[in-house]
């Protein structure tokens, strides 16, 4: 169990943001881009709250005070998230956008229990460092592009930095917590990587129908010019995503661990921009 002396190595840091003055379109004043950013925030409530109890399932068998003490705060940040983009979600209603919706979407997608050959703690587990590695590289990127962060609206632009920062802070703690308890062989390679197609397919699925259905949603769906920017954007030379190719890759190469991707340079810079500690 932890002792005294271990510390978490990251904080959690309790928010309570206002969203009544967020507006329309509140990414560049686009609509692809804002339900982009909108069906991203839709996958948070449910998405984090099963990264957390994956880790919380295995916290007992960990003997590492460290790992378990950032465990602890793993949690409490990801719980946070959860609660605050449910709480934006919630909000978006009042501009006729209905993301609860979607997240009803993404609770049933994660059902495991419908496959039960993935229904077991370790491919839960799995899943959680797959997916956390993807918003990790992801949020990083953001971090990079200060021009995407200038474009989201004030109103909205702390609650997406804080939430950056922390992908970043907490990016090894399932990985860390996966390698202490399974048996690093050939068979578990390809477990993981196996269930990281599963976890990327499933997840740029969900970013790409739910970005389109909002736009539905917005009686948006004929606006090419918004559409065909924001996919250069994302997908273009210098894309949000493609720029995350690289670094999504380096997850396949044996021996990769999270932190071979350095970002403290980022989370200096931003923590001193939102004033966090």
């Amino acid at each position: 169990m932890a002792t005294a002396a271990a510390k978490p190595s990251f904080p959690v840091r309790r928010q309570d943001f206002e969203f009544s003055s967020v507006p329309k379109h509140w990414v560049d004043n686009d609509a692809f881009m804002t339900h982009l950013f909108n069906a991203l925030s839709s996958l948070f409530p449910d998405g984090e709250t099963f990264f957390v109890d994956s880790v919380r399932a295995v916290r007992d068998q960990i003997d590492d005070p460290q790992l378990q003490k950032d465990i602890g705060a793993f949690i409490g940040q990801e719980a946070m998230h959860a609660k605050e983009h449910g709480a934006f979600n919630e909000a978006a209603l009042t501009h006729g956008f209905n993301i609860k919706r979607l997240e009803g979407w993404i609770r049933g997608m994660l059902d495991v229990k419908k496959v039960p050959l993935l229904n077991n703690k370790r491919c839960h587990l799995a899943g959680t460092v797959a997916l956390e590695h993807f918003t990790g590289i992801l949020s990083a990127q953001l971090m990079k592009q200060e021009d995407m962060v200038e474009a989201i609206d004030p109103s909205m632009r702390k609650l997406w930095v804080w939430h950056c920062i922390e992908e970043n802070e907490h990016k090894a703690v399932a990985f860390d917590t996966y390698q202490a308890l399974y048996d690093q062989d050939v068979v578990d390679y390809a477990l993981r990587m196996g269930i990281m197609v599963l976890a990327t397919t499933f997840i740029l699925f969900a970013i790409h129908a739910f970005t389109l259905e909002l736009m539905r949603q917005d009686r948006q769906l004929l606006n090419i010019r918004s559409t065909v920017r924001g996919l250069s954007r994302l997908w273009g030379r210098r894309g949000l995503f493609s720029r995350t190719i690289p670094e999504f890759l380096d997850y396949f190469k044996p021996g990769f661990h999270p932190w071979q991707h350095d970002t403290q340079f980022l989370l200096h810079r931003w923590r001193r921009e939102i004033g966090a500690k």
